[in-house]
C-alpha cells in the first residue's frame, strides 16, 4: 500500500500524496510551533522523514492515532483521539516518537453507533472469536477465562478478571491488542466504560500488545473540562 505522508517545513511543503480528512500533525516544539510533520497513513519509521525523536506537540483532525516510541509501532505506545495536544511532555513522550499509525476503526468521536469488541481464544487474534456489543457481567458458559487477544472496534471498554466487574480491571480504547497480558485467559466480565460513550474521559488502558504498552491519551480539551 502506498503511504501518503506529508512533511511541512518552515520554508515550504513537501507532500507525498494528498492530505486526507483523517490526519495527524507533529510539531517540533510545544504549543504547535517549529517544524511540522503531517501523516495521512501509517508511518513505521520517522527516521526516513527526518523527524525521529523530535515531536513535542500534536494535532489530530479526526479519528484515533497510535504513536509509539520505537520504529514499527514498538516500545511504549499511546492512543490519542482527535484534538490538540500542546505538549507531549505530560505523557512522557517529548522528543521520543518514532512511529505512528491510525487505529483501525471508523468514526470521528463517538455518539454514532454502539461500542463493540471482539475477543479471541489465542494471542494474535487466533482461535475462536466472540463478538460483544453490550455489557456482560459473567462470561461463564460463553467465553469465561478464554480470551487472550482483543479488538476494540469503537468506544472504551473495561475488562475484568472476575464476574460482576471485580478483580483486576483494565480499560481499552479502540485498537488491536495482540495479547491481553495479565488478563490473558482470565477475563470473566466486560462493559463499556463510562456508559459506553466514545469520549469516556481520562480512562487509562494498559495493553500488552506484542510487548508494547498502550494507554489512552487526553486531549487538551479534556484537561480543561
Amino acid at each position: 500500500m502506498r503511504s501518503s505522508v506529508g512533511v511541512a517545513l518552515a520554508g515550504g511543503l513537501l507532500l507525498a500524496g494528498s492530505a486526507g480528512a483523517s490526519d495527524i500533525t507533529f510539531y517540533e516544539n510545544d504549543g504547535f510551533n517549529g517544524r511540522r510533520f503531517t501523516a495521512t497513513s501509517s508511518v513505521s519509521d520517522f527516521a526516513g522523514f527526518g523527524f525521529n525523536d523530535r515531536a513535542s506537540s500534536v494535532t489530530i483532525r479526526s479519528g484515533s492515532w497510535q504513536i509509539c516510541t520505537d520504529a514499527f509501532f514498538r516500545g511504549r505506545c499511546v492512543t490519542l483521539e482527535s484534538g490538540e495536544y500542546p505538549s507531549l511532555g505530560a505523557m512522557g513522550l517529548n522528543d521520543r516518537i518514532s512511529s505512528a499509525r491510525e487505529v483501525g476503526w471508523s468514526g470521528g468521536g463517538g455518539g454514532g453507533g454502539r461500542a463493540g469488541v471482539t475477543l479471541y481464544d489465542y494471542i494474535d487474534f487466533g482461535g475462536r472469536s466472540f463478538a460483544v456489543d453490550r455489557e456482560i457481567s459473567n462470561l461463564d458458559g460463553v467465553f469465561n477465562d478464554r480470551a487472550q487477544s482483543l479488538i476494540v472496534h469503537s468506544g472504551t471498554w473495561e475488562l475484568c478478571a472476575d464476574a460482576g466487574y471485580g478483580g483486576g480491571c483494565q480499560s481499552y480504547g479502540p485498537g488491536r491488542y495482540a495479547s491481553l497480558g495479565a488478563l490473558s485467559a482470565r477475563l470473566s466480565s466486560l462493559r463499556p466504560a463510562g456508559g459506553g460513550g466514545g469520549n469516556g474521559g481520562a480512562v487509562a488502558g494498559v495493553a500488552a500488545a506484542a510487548g508494547q504498552s498502550c494507554i489512552r491519551g487526553r486531549t487538551s480539551r479534556d484537561a480543561r473540562s
